[in-house]
C-alpha cells in the first residue's frame, strides 16, 4: 500500500476528494484516510507542519498501515523556479548540527552521511527537475540561508518535513520518495500567491503516479 504524508490541507484536499471508499482512522490525534483512487489503495496523512510532526505520522503510517512505499509530498522554497516540480536524489538535515563534536553538518546519529538518499520508487516520478532538498525546521525566506543551503549542501529545494520522513523510512526500511513542487525562492510573498497552485500541480504528479 503507498503512504502519502502532507503537512498541510492545501497540500493534501485535492487528492483526498479524489478517493473512493475512503475510511477515516484517528491515532494520538493524528488523522489518517484509507481510500483507493484508479483502484489503487493508499492512505493519506495531514502531519502538520516541522519534523516533529512528519517523523510521528511517518512512524505510524509504517507501523499501524503497513505501508510497502511512501511520498512526502508538498510545496518548498527553491533555487529553481517557482512552480517546478523537485524530486528529492536525497535530503539533509540542515539544522542538525553535532559539529562541535566533530561531526559534519547535518549528520544524523547512526547515519553515515548527512545526505539520505531515497528510493528507486523515486525514478517513477514525473519531474521537472531531481536534486538535493535541504530540510530544517525553520520557514526560509531570506537569501543569505538560500544561498547557503545551494552552496555547502548543493540544495535545489527546502522544505520542513522531509528530513523527519527520510530518516524514519530509512531506518525501518521502507522505500520512500520526496516530491515537491517550488512554491517560493525563499519569500513570504511568493509562497502566499503560489502555494495553491504548487500544491496543485504535486497532487497532479502523485495521480500522474498512480495511473501508471
Amino acid at each position: 500500500m503507498l503512504g502519502v504524508i502532507c503537512a498541510m490541507e492545501v497540500e493534501l484536499s485535492g487528492l483526498v476528494a479524489l478517493m473512493e471508499n475512503k475510511e477515516k482512522v484517528n491515532i494520538i490525534g493524528y488523522e489518517f484516510i484509507k481510500g483507493e483512487i484508479f483502484g489503487k489503495k493508499l492512505v493519506v496523512a495531514l502531519c502538520g507542519i516541522g519534523k516533529a510532526n512528519a517523523a510521528a505520522v511517518t512512524a505510524l503510517l509504517i507501523s499501524n498501515f503497513g505501508v510497502s512505499e511512501l511520498i512526502n509530498l508538498g510545496v518548498c522554497g527553491g533555487s529553481i523556479g517557482t512552480g517546478k516540480t523537485i524530486v528529492a536524489t536525497s535530503v539533509v538535515q540542515y539544522d542538525f548540527d553535532t559539529t562541535a563534536i566533530g561531526d559534519e553538518l547535518g549528520k544524523l546519529d547512526g547515519f553515515d552521511s548527512p545526505y539520505i538518499k531515497t528510493s528507486d520508487i523515486s525514478d517513477g516520478i514525473a519531474c521537472d527537475a531531481r536534486g538535493v532538498i535541504a530540510s530544517g525546521d525553520r520557514f526560509v525566506s531570506d537569501k543569505a540561508t538560500v544561498d547557503f543551503l545551494t552552496t555547502h549542501f548543493g540544495a535545489i529545494g527546502f522544505d520542513m518535513e522531509s528530513g523527519a520522513v527520510a530518516q524514519i523510512c530509512t531506518k525501518a526500511n521502507v522505500k520512500f520518495a520526496v516530491l515537491r513542487v517550488v512554491s517560493d525562492g525563499g519569500d513570504i510573498g511568493e509562497y502566499v500567491n503560489f502555494k495553491e497552485l504548487a500544491a496543485k500541480k504535486g497532487i497532479d504528479a502523485v495521480l500522474n503516479y498512480l495511473n501508471n
